[in-house]
């Protein structure tokens, strides 16, 4: 008798235990993407095996003023003191208790996934060291995520947080 209470006590808990797990995934979305940058001549290449954060909060992103520098050299120089600049600001937040959800590598076609991230506003961030096709890339893009949603985000040239030269 103490067997069979035993036995439906330890069920009990099974069923606790799993309709609580699915309730959290209820209560969840994914965030699939991708991540391509196009060359100058229109060349398009796709982020492999490029690392993704997804953060709580943002990252103050540095001001690359352009306009005014005709010298490439110079160009590059103020590019990579943004993109530093930007690393550094990242690799002091990073340490800050629940600031990054998860991190992912992009498969060989620059698609990447989060999956069971609960509703909020989140940020796919890229930082250095990555480079596509020879160019520097950073982004810093926000996502609300809606229960039941799967949020489509690309990280293209379009929404670079800092040039890439």
């Amino acid at each position: 008798m103490q067997t069979a209470i035993r036995a439906i006590g330890f069920m009990g808990i099974a069923v606790m235990v799993l309709t609580a797990l699915c309730a959290g995934q209820a209560q969840a979305a994914d965030i699939e993407g991708r991540i391509s940058l196009a060359n100058p001549s229109g060349e398009v290449f796709f982020g492999d095996w490029v690392r993704v954060y997804l953060t709580t909060k943002p990252i103050d992103v540095p001001a690359v003023e352009l306009a005014s520098v005709d010298i490439a050299m110079e160009r590059r120089s103020r590019i990579n003191s943004g993109h530093m600049d930007f690393y550094v600001n990242f690799r002091q937040r990073q340490e800050d208790t629940g600031y990054i959800v998860d991190n992912k590598l992009t498969r060989p076609d620059g698609t990447f996934a989060f999956h069971q991230i609960r509703p909020g506003r989140y940020y796919v961030l890229v930082t250095f060291p990555t480079m596509i096709a020879g160019f520097k890339c950073a982004w810093q893009v926000a996502v609300d995520v809606v229960v039941g949603q799967t949020i489509e985000v690309k990280l293209d040239n379009r929404n670079l947080a800092l040039p890439a030269y």
